[in-house]
């Protein structure tokens, strides 16, 4: 019966360490992740298009990433001021904004990559691009920010299109 009596020791320390084990937060969050930067409103988003063109030179640029999508904001205020950016990977890439002739709003912005540059190639000043930590689940992420207001959107799809090579 000695199996009995180390059974009770065995059970009370197992549910101790689950007890201790155990937190409010979801799996895979930490103290300095965020969902997301501001508050989401549910607007009218398109599919988020990218498509990755390659330079028809050599140089220090080995490819640009361009993104658009189209929605309609519909009753929701909107500041003049607003810095509109799209969250993708751990990038906000700044995106400019136009209205189009059917009340719908059109966003658009890209994002440079490069290598180091070698002997006799030309170099291109490179962007860097502003970084965050949201986890974004493999999600992108359009967000108006201004001094008096914050808020965030998800497009409807991400659609990646065939990349084309610049002539």
């Amino acid at each position: 019966m000695k199996f009995d009596s180390l059974l009770f020791p065995l059970l009370l320390c197992t549910i101790l360490l689950l007890l201790a084990c155990q937190t409010n937060e979801p799996l895979g969050s930490s103290a300095g992740r965020l969902d997301s930067p501001c508050p989401t409103r549910l607007i009218e988003l398109d599919t988020l298009f990218q498509q990755a063109v390659l330079p028809g030179r050599a140089s220090n640029l080995i490819k640009q990433r361009m993104y658009w999508l189209e929605g309609s904001l519909a009753d929701q205020p909107v500041d003049e001021s607003m810095d509109w950016v799209l969250a993708v990977d751990s990038v906000l890439i700044p995106l400019r904004v136009r209205a189009l002739q059917d009340g719908h709003m059109r966003w658009s912005g890209s994002r440079s990559f490069y290598a180091p540059v070698t002997q006799g190639m030309s170099a291109l000043e490179e962007s860097d691009l502003e970084s965050h930590v949201w986890d974004l689940e493999g999600r992108a992420l359009l967000v108006a920010r201004s001094e008096s207001d914050c808020w965030s959107a998800f497009p409807a799809a991400w659609v990646v299109m065939e990349t084309i090579a610049a002539p």
